[in-house]
């Protein structure tokens, strides 16, 4: 987790579950205590980065897609 003082936000970075692990609620608690440690801190806000598979798990811990990225690799000609 990385905070922005100043900003209100604070980026959650690097969540991951690995396969025999999944579907045992601990990539949402993770996410949960990670939440209320910034929330402690006073940052209202959250910017997750995360994958398609994350996306159902964020929204029924309350969060909202507002932007999408697109990744792009770059090769200088």
């Amino acid at each position: 987790m990385r905070l922005h003082p100043g900003t209100g936000f604070a980026s959650l970075w690097g969540g991951g579950t690995r396969p025999e692990w999944r579907r045992k609620g601990l990539y949402r608690a993770v996410l949960m205590h990670r939440a209320k440690l910034a929330k402690a801190r006073g940052y209202d806000y959250l910017r997750v980065d995360a994958s398609e598979d994350s996306r159902p798990i964020l929204q029924k811990c309350g969060l909202f897609a507002v932007a999408t990225t697109t990744p792009y690799v770059f090769k200088p000609s």
